[in-house]
C-alpha cells in the first residue's frame, strides 16, 4: 500500500477483459506466420485432403492462403468455427488418450482471428453451395471486417469447389510490438517453405504446393502417393535423396512373428519395442558418404505430430560423431508411432513438444538401430579426387571392416564389479583389522589345507563373561552331502521366490559404503545406477543362505570356558520386571533347548553339554562362515528364541527356523554415531567379505525389493547438469 495525492492507493486484483485474455492465448500459440501455416496445415491433413495449395505474400505477413480439397465445414458449423475451445476432434478429457489428429483444442484458429483478419469458403460434398463467413475476434462479422451486435449475421453463398480456403490478412496488425520483433519477408517465408516440407516428407497421401503472389512458377510442388526419395529429392535436394539409408523397427508384429517363427533371436528388439509401446519407427537417415557443413534439423513425427525432441537429435548425433568428420552434420527423418496411452501431447501452447513413457529406453532402442545400420554399410566412402585410385586387390576387399563403437559419456560404468582395486594391492590398515578383547573367534575350515591363523574380536555383553575362544584349528571332517527332503524344499521355495533382475544387480554390484550406520543403511552401484539398502535386511538373506548352504557343514567356534545356558539367559530375565514376566520361563526355554541338543550338534554343530551338577552349558557356536564374527550381544536372544520361536513339530518349519536364528545371531548392532573404529570394521568386512561372496553366489528374493530404494542414476544426473 502507498499514498498518492494524500489518499490510500491499492493495487487491486481485478480479471482482465475477454479480449486481452484472447490476444494474449493467441500470442502464446501464433509466434509468427510459419505456427499460423503449421495450424491450418494440420487442419487440412485432418479434413482428409489429397492436395493442398498455399499463397503468401510478404513472408505470411500481408496474406496467408491455404487450400485444400478435404470434406468441408458445415455450414450450421461456421459460427463456431473460430469460438475457443469449439472442436469436432474430442468431446471429453478421456479422448486424448487415444487422440488420432493432429488438432484438438480448437484454439488454432480462434487464436489467428484475434490477431488478424480471417476469411473462410468452404463447400461440403453434399452441399450444393459454398459458403463464405468472415471472423474477426473469434466472432463471425460483415465483409469489411467490423464487429457488430448483430448476431443474425450469415455466411454468404457463393460458387466453390469441394474442400476449404482460409484466407489470413494483415497478421499481428493489432500487436505492434510482435510485427516489429519479426525477421526479413525472405526469412520468414523460408520459415514457411520449411514446415510445409516436412508436413510434405511425413504424409505421402498429400500433394503441396506453395507460391508467392503475384508470381505464377511455384516454388515448392510435391505429388500425393510418390516414394519417400523422391519428396524428399523434390524438397532437400538429390545430394540428400541419393545418400539414403531406410530404418525400421517394427514392435506390432513382435509376438506374432515369435509365435509363428519361434526365432527369439531374430524379433528381440521387436518384442522390447512392444513392451515399452513402441509400435513403430520408421524413417530414412544418411550414410557416411554424406558431407555437409550446413546444418540441417531433424524432423521428427511422434504420432503423426511434428514435435523436435532434443534428446533424440543428440543421441543420433552423438552416434554420427564416429562416422562423420568433424563439422559436418548428417539429415534424419524419423516417425514413431507409440501407444497413445503412453503418449501426452497436451503439454506446449504450439504442441511442438510431447511427452512419452519409457523415453530413455526407447531412444537407446533407436540408437543402437541407427548404429547398427550405419556400421553395416561402413565399407566404403566416397571422396572427391583429381587421381584414379588404383583397384583393391581381392585379399583388401576380403578383410571386414572394424565396427565403430560410439561412445556414450552418459551410459558409461565407470565402475566395474570384475576388477580389482587399487586397494587390493595396499597393506591392509592394521585399525580395521580386529582387536585382541575378552573374546576371539577362531577360524575352523573342513578342508585339510591348513591356513594362517586369524584372530577375530567380538565384544561381548558384560553380564556374560566369555574369557576367550580357542585358538584356530582345522578339523578332518569331510563334506556331508544332505539328502534331507526338507532342505530341498527348502531350497526349492528359495528358488521359486528369486527375483532374477534383483539377483542380477547384487551379483554385479560394486559397494559404495555405508549411508547410516545407525539405520544401517549402505550405498551400491550397478551399471550406471546408484542403489541404497537396508544392509541388515541383506545380511539376514544372506546369511540364511550361507546357513542353508553350509547345511551340516559347518564350522565350530569352541568357547575355552562353556557357559551355562542359565546365565546366558539371565540378564533377559534380571532387567525390566514387567518384560521378564511376560517371558517363558528360563527352565523351560534351557529344557527345551537340551532336549535338542543331539540335532543341534548333529547338524549345525551347535555343542550343548551337561557339566557335572547337570546343568546344560553351551561349549561351541556354527561357524557360517570363516571372515564373518557372531555378534555376542544376541547370545542370549538367540538361545531364548531357540526354545520359544522354532516349530520343532515340522522337519522344515524346524530347520528352516533354526537357520534364520543363525542368521540373526551373524547381523551386527546398529553402531553408535561417533564410533568410527566400529564403522571401519563394519566397513572392511561389506566391502572385501560379504559383497564379493554376494557377487559369487547370492540370490535376492522378491521380499528384499522393498529394502533397496534407486536414487540415482547418469543419464538422470546429466539431465539435472544439462538444465544448469
Amino acid at each position: 500500500m502507498s499514498e498518492k495525492n494524500g489518499e490510500n492507493y491499492e493495487n487491486k486484483i481485478v480479471k482482465l477483459d475477454e479480449s486481452v485474455i484472447n490476444k494474449i492465448a493467441a500470442g502464446e500459440i501464433i509466434i509468427q506466420p510459419a505456427n499460423a501455416l503449421k495450424e491450418m496445415l494440420e487442419n487440412s491433413i485432418d479434413a482428409k485432403s489429397t492436395m493442398i495449395e498455399i499463397l503468401v505474400k510478404d513472408g505470411g505477413m500481408k496474406l496467408l492462403q491455404i487450400t485444400d480439397n478435404g470434406h468441408g465445414i458445415n455450414k450450421v458449423d461456421l459460427g463456431l468455427l473460430c469460438e475457443r475451445f469449439a472442436t469436432s476432434k474430442i468431446s471429453k478429457f478421456e479422448d486424448l488418450e487415444n487422440i488420432a489428429t493432429y488438432g484438438f483444442r480448437g484454439e488454432a484458429l480462434a487464436s489467428i482471428s484475434h490477431i488478424s483478419r480471417l476469411s473462410v469458403v468452404t463447400k461440403t460434398s453434399e452441399s450444393p453451395l459454398a459458403y463464405k463467413a468472415y471472423y474477426v475476434n473469434g466472432k463471425m462479422c460483415n465483409a469489411n471486417f467490423k464487429e457488430s451486435g448483430d448476431s443474425s449475421i450469415e455466411p454468404k453463398p457463393i460458387a466453390g469447389k469441394d474442400g476449404t480456403q482460409i484466407v489470413v490478412e494483415d497478421l499481428f496488425y493489432n500487436i505492434p510490438s510482435r510485427l516489429k520483433a519479426l525477421k526479413s519477408k525472405s526469412d520468414e517465408f523460408g520459415k514457411i517453405l520449411d514446415v510445409i516440407g516436412r508436413y510434405a516428407i511425413h504424409t505421402g497421401h498429400v500433394g503441396f504446393s506453395c507460391k508467392k503472389y503475384g508470381e505464377s512458377l511455384q516454388v515448392l510442388s510435391t505429388r500425393p502417393g510418390v516414394p519417400i526419395r523422391e519428396r524428399i529429392r523434390t524438397v532437400y535436394g538429390t545430394s540428400i535423396a541419393s545418400e539414403l539409408l531406410d530404418i525400421e523397427l517394427d514392435g506390432s508384429l513382435a509376438y506374432n512373428k515369435d509365435k509363428h517363427n519361434g526365432n527369439e533371436n531374430e524379433n528381440e528388439n521387436e518384442s522390447i519395442c512392444h513392451t515399452l509401446g513402441l509400435i513403430k519407427v520408421s524413417g530414412v537417415i544418411t550414410n557416411a558418404n554424406y558431407n555437409n557443413k550446413k546444418r540441417v534439423q531433424p524432423i521428427f513425427f511422434i504420432n503423426h505430430r511434428l514435435v523436435s525432441c532434443d534428446p533424440l537429435k543428440r543421441a543420433i548425433n552423438s552416434v554420427y560423431q564416429f562416422f562423420l568428420p568433424k563439422g559436418n552434420y548428417p539429415f534424419m527423418y524419423l516417425s514413431l508411432e507409440i501407444d497413445p496411452k503412453n503418449l501426452d501431447v497436451n503439454i506446449h501452447p504450439t504442441k511442438r513438444e510431447v511427452r512419452f513413457l519409457n523415453e530413455d529406453e526407447i531412444i537407446e532402442l533407436i540408437v543402437d538401430k541407427v548404429h547398427s545400420i550405419l556400421s553395416s554399410v561402413d565399407t566404403s566412402r566416397k571422396f572427391k579426387t583429381q587421381s584414379i585410385l588404383s583397384k583393391r586387390t581381392s585379399e583388401e576387399e576380403n578383410v571386414s571392416p572394424i565396427v565403430k563403437k560410439y561412445r556414450q559419456e552418459n551410459k558409461l560404468v565407470r565402475v566395474d564389479s570384475q576388477q580389482s582395486k587399487i586397494s587390493s594391492f595396499l597393506v591392509q590398515d592394521i585399525s580395521l583389522q580386529p582387536k585382541s578383547n575378552k573374546s576371539k573367534l577362531p577360524v575352523i575350515e573342513d578342508n585339510s589345507e591348513q591356513k594362517d591363523r586369524e584372530e577375530v574380536d567380538v565384544e561381548v555383553d558384560d553380564e556374560i563373561e566369555v574369557e576367550e575362544v580357542e585358538d584356530s584349528e582345522v578339523t578332518n571332517r569331510r563334506r556331508t552331502t544332505v539328502n534331507l527332503k526338507s532342505i530341498q524344499d527348502i531350497k526349492a521355495d528359495l528358488n521359486q521366490l528369486v527375483d532374477k533382475p534383483l539377483s542380477n544387480v547384487f551379483n554385479n554390484a560394486v559397494y559404495v559404503g555405508i549411508v547410516d550406520e545407525a539405520k544401517r543403511l549402505c550405498c551400491f552401484q550397478y551399471d550406471v545406477k546408484l542403489f541404497l539398502c537396508d544392509y541388515s535386511s541383506l545380511l539376514t538373506e544372506f546369511y540364511f543362505q550361507l546357513a542353508l548352504t553350509e547345511f551340516c557343514n559347518y564350522g565350530d567356534i569352541r568357547l575355552s570356558e562353556p557357559i551355562l545356558l542359565e546365565d546366558i539367559l539371565a540378564p533377559l530375565y534380571t532387567g525390566d520386571a514387567t518384560m521378564s514376566t511376560s517371558l517363558t520361563s528360563i527352565s523351560e526355554i534351557i529344557s527345551t533347548v537340551y532336549n535338542m541338543s543331539d540335532m543341534f550338534e548333529e547338524y549345525f554343530r551347535l555343542i550343548i553339554k551337561n557339566n557335572d551338577q547337570g546343568k546344560p552349558m553351551l561349549i561351541s557356536l556354527p561357524m557360517i562362515h570363516q571372515d564373518i564374527q557372531v555378534c555376542m550381544t544376541k547370545l542370549p536372544y538367540f538361545i531364548y528364541r531357540l526354545g520359544k520361536r522354532v516349530d520343532y513339530s515340522d522337519e522344515k518349519e524346524c530347520l528352516q527356523g533354526i537357520m534364520r536364528q543363525i542368521s540373526l545371531l551373524y547381523i551386527p548392532e546398529p553402531i553408535t554415531s561417533g564410533d568410527n573404529e566400529a564403522r571401519g570394521q563394519l566397513d572392511h568386512l561389506l566391502e572385501h567379505t560379504v559383497f564379493p561372496d554376494i557377487r559369487k553366489r547370492f540370490l535376492a528374493p522378491k521380499t528384499l525389493g522393498r529394502d533397496v530404494v534407486q536414487i540415482a542414476d547418469l543419464p538422470g544426473l546429466y539431465r539435472v547438469f544439462e538444465r544448469c
